[in-house]
């Protein structure tokens, strides 16, 4: 397929996007009233903003954290830069790009591969429901649109 990148401040630049056969075929078939070309053009804005914010961490840095795990009854300590920060809990993101969680009140680190897998399964509930505010601060640092979920 080919496309046309456009910005309404410069010249439009020619662009070619290579699909596999099967994702093109169901494009030609899904998509025939959507314009592909501002698709793939809020894609790669959403790349970049990703990007951009992984970036300002890195440039941050990231420092030793030390914290008690209530569950194995010992210290435990890893690198990390804080990303997220509530009544519940602490966000950090990792050199390695693992999202850890420390639930205060349960003194119990949670870990997740990516941020797909933390606004799937992040876990420190209580009485209060779900802590959405560290939900947020995680998804804007890392560049992420967040979304909270009503259960209506």
């Amino acid at each position: 397929m080919m496309g046309q990148c456009t910005d309404n401040r410069e010249k439009p630049v020619r662009l070619t996007i290579y699909l596999p056969d099967a994702l093109a075929a169901e494009v030609r078939a899904g998509l025939t009233e959507t314009n592909i070309s501002a698709v793939c053009q809020a894609a790669l804005r959403v790349e970049l903003e990703r990007e951009r914010a992984m970036e300002k961490i890195d440039a941050d840095g990231y420092q030793r954290v030390q914290l008690y795990d209530g569950k194995q009854e010992h210290d435990i300590a890893f690198r990390g830069r804080k990303i997220g920060s509530s009544a519940k809990a602490d966000a950090w993101l990792t050199p390695k790009g693992t999202i850890a969680v420390y639930d205060r009140r349960e003194q119990e680190l949670w870990t997740y591969d990516d941020y797909e897998a933390f606004e799937a399964e992040y876990g420190p509930f209580s009485d209060d429901g779900p802590d959405n505010g560290l939900r947020e601060q995680v998804a804007e640092a890392l560049g992420a649109k967040y979304v909270e979920e009503l259960d209506i």
